[in-house]
């Protein structure tokens, strides 16, 4: 089995620079020990995605074949230093393997930005259906800030109507806002989450919640071994919204003993009238039944209408 990082971009294309740039990249780069290399400073994002087979095939490759494709690194302010924004995974199998230095490509230019965008391709090109869901989600939503602070248009904003489906993700419009919301979720219900205590859209439905009570969720699926399923997070979601939720409500509705009040007690609606509107078409001496009459005749007519 040849290296797995063919299906990374040329580094010319990653870099936005010509096509031939990747066919002069071995006079750019540098055989770097591996010990002074570290990983990138926001963590290895999806580093599970690869199964412990990818790993022991790529590890006989780079035996037989070394590294084929140099790692992308950008100098630390520490002397001989280097931070790791792609070739995570050839450095592990180089280190397996047994070597010492790796071949890299040095770039001095790339800002927090760039890097991070660079760092998100790497996870989407291979890998990104093997994530966990709160991987995911953090993976969308640190791609679409990024974006949002270069100022370019993203397919990833709720606001956007245009789009109905993220090429790059190849997600539908919804699913990118449903990890958009999962990403807002504790990491306690994250982990429940991701261990299929909960589903997509129930965690949707408990990212509206305040944080106290999405780990007291958190902790009763631990502590109780038990799923919540799409009526109870809906239900909490509800009850929530309508400022009702409380320790005992909650726990109420956990255990499915959730008194009828709650459960139907609609919240009241209250319509005001200006004082425009009311300096515009009665007198201050006039009475409030009067005022009342006069408003239901207007509304009879304009329903009629």
């Amino acid at each position: 089995m040849t290296e797995m990082t063919e299906r990374l971009k040329p580094l010319g294309e990653m870099f936005g620079l010509p096509q031939d740039f990747n066919e002069d990249t071995k006079d750019k780069v540098t055989e770097l020990k591996i010990s002074h290399l570290k990983d990138y400073h926001k963590g290895n994002l999806g580093e599970n995605r690869y199964s412990k087979q990818d790993l022991e095939d790529l590890v006989e490759s780079v035996k037989i074949n070394g590294i084929i494709q140099p790692l992308v690194v950008r100098p630390l302010e520490e002397n001989d230093e280097y931070e790791i924004i792609l070739g995570h995974h050839r450095r592990d199998a180089a280190l397996l393997a047994g070597l010492n230095t790796v071949p890299c490509l040095i770039n001095d230019d790339l800002d927090d930005d760039t890097a991070e965008l660079l760092f998100m391709d790497s996870n989407l090109q291979h890998g990104f259906e093997k994530m966990k869901q709160s991987e995911k989600a953090e993976l969308i939503y640190r791609r679409n800030e990024v974006l949002k602070r270069q100022g370019r248009r993203t397919d990833l904003n709720p606001d956007d109507l245009t789009k109905s489906v993220d090429e790059e993700f190849n997600l539908s419009r919804s699913s990118i806002q449903r990890y958009l919301r999962i990403y807002q979720l504790t990491d306690k219900l994250k982990e429940a989450l991701d261990n299929g205590k909960i589903g997509v859209k129930v965690a949707v439905d408990l990212s509206f919640i305040s944080t106290i009570y999405q780990d007291l969720i958190a902790d009763y699926i631990k502590e109780n071994d038990v799923k919540i399923d799409k009526k109870m997070s809906e239900k909490i979601k509800t009850v929530s919204e309508r400022q009702h939720l409380n320790d005992k409500t909650l726990f109420e509705i956990l255990n499915g003993k959730i008194s009828e009040e709650v459960k139907v007690k609609p919240k009241k609606t209250s319509i005001k009238v200006s004082k425009k509107v009311l300096n515009k078409y009665f007198k201050p001496e006039q009475k409030q039944d009067e005022i009342d009459k006069i408003i239901e005749k207007a509304l009879e007519m304009y329903y009629q209408n």
